[in-house]
């Protein structure tokens, strides 16, 4: 019997090429749907969140309470900001809007310290006007200044109360705040704040420095008073004469009566015034801080001030009475310095007159820069192009020279 051969066998490959090719087509046909549903909800969310924000800058103003006098507001632009330029008092303000969002580190005595942002409300109080002053542990120009405005606010503390408050900060300098606090503190006015930018990049210092502002050129100690909107409004770089703090006084009077009576001026609202007002909760950082503020920083105890490095005469205290007890030696003075601590440190001689200088025959050093007088021949009237200061050269000539970075 004659047998018939079977056919061969069809091929597998291309069932298994028709196989793949419909799983890629449903697998295409899938991420075409899941994009065209994704495209959607992200154009209903971009809708709903726009149509937020345009009724979050359409809440009205909060309403004031019954104790507090009914004053029509209206959001406006920030005012102008003018340069620090050549005089004390800026008119317009200086916006320094950016210092606001920065971190520093603080110390508060009998408190923890760790990191705050500047613009927060326990730092600069929106009830509240400041004075700022930016030192540094190595600097001596700054320890012949804290004490003037230490005497300042004792002066007119009273008066002033919580309107009127000192804020330092501490810059360039990476050495321990608790430590320069504890050691120069006692120079300063009471603050219940102190403030220390040790940031690598000095981005306090960066801000001011910036030309939009020019409220650092160089040189340390730098004194500036916020008005009720967080603008610096008065400004002195270096150390301030007697006239210079009288105009600071009525100044710093100029700005709490500004906030105590209500000018209209300081209950404007804008974002960088300072006021957490409705409506900017999430969108000013300035004014309002961000949701991250409310966790509690690293922090680490801190004691308060243990040793006093200069004390001006009054400051001594009698001796108690009481067994004697055997005082340390202090150490010897050098002889070019006009006076130390009791551990032989140089220190400047802040509560007494400045050394007369004699004026030469030639009219140089009277004080006005007269024809024929500039910079190059005559730098103590004619002043320096900053940041060069006028200070004594080789030959004993007045020369312009770049600010010192650390004390003789």
């Amino acid at each position: 019997m004659k047998t018939t051969p079977l056919p061969p066998p069809e091929p597998e490959a291309p069932r298994a090429w028709i196989a793949a090719a419909f799983v890629l087509l449903a697998s295409v046909t899938v991420l075409s749907g899941l994009t065209l549903v994704l495209t959607w909800r992200l154009a209903a969310q971009t809708e709903a969140l726009a149509e937020l924000r345009e009724r979050a800058a359409s809440c009205p103003v909060r309403e004031p309470t019954s104790s507090e006098p009914r004053i029509e507001v209206e959001a406006v632009p920030p005012p102008p900001s003018a340069p620090l330029g050549s005089g004390a008092y800026v008119a317009a303000g200086v916006d320094v809007a950016p210092l606001m969002r920065l971190r520093l580190e603080r110390v508060r005595h009998g408190s923890p310290a760790g990191t705050v942002r500047f613009g927060a409300a326990d730092v600069l109080s929106p009830r509240a006007v400041h004075v700022l002053s930016l030192w540094a542990p190595w600097c001596v120009a700054c320890k012949e200044v804290l004490p003037d405005l230490r005497e300042l606010f004792a002066r007119r503390g009273a008066s002033w109360g919580d309107a009127v408050r000192f804020l330092p900060v501490q810059v360039l300098d990476p050495t321990a705040p608790e430590d320069a606090i504890r050691i120069w503190g006692p120079l300063m006015p009471p603050s219940a704040v102190q403030l220390a930018d040790r940031s690598l990049a000095d981005s306090f210092i960066a801000a001011l420095r910036d030309e939009s502002r020019r409220l650092y050129q160089g040189t340390l100690p730098v004194t500036l008073a916020f008005d009720c909107n967080r603008r610096v409004r008065w400004a002195r770089i270096g150390v301030p004469s007697p006239a210079e703090l009288k105009e600071l006084e009525e100044w710093l009077d100029t700005f709490r009566a500004e906030l105590k009576d209500g000018d209209p001026r300081c209950r404007q609202v804008w974002c960088g015034n300072g006021r957490c007002e409705n409506g900017e909760a999430g969108r000013c950082e300035e004014d309002c801080g961000t949701p991250a503020e409310a966790a509690a920083p690293s922090e680490r105890p801190v004691t308060g001030p243990i040793e006093v490095a200069v004390a001006a005469p009054s400051d001594v205290a009698a001796t108690p009475t009481g067994p004697a007890k055997t005082a340390p030696k202090p150490r010897e003075c050098p002889s070019e310095c006009p006076r130390c601590d009791a551990k032989g440190r140089c220190l400047t001689l802040w509560d007494g007159p400045p050394a007369t200088v004699p004026i030469p025959a030639s009219g140089c050093g009277d004080g006005k820069c007269d024809a024929g007088e500039d910079s190059s021949t005559c730098c103590r009237d004619c002043g320096c192009k900053p940041p060069l200061q006028c200070r004594r050269g080789q030959g004993e000539q007045d020369v312009c020279l770049p600010p010192r970075l650390w004390p003789d």
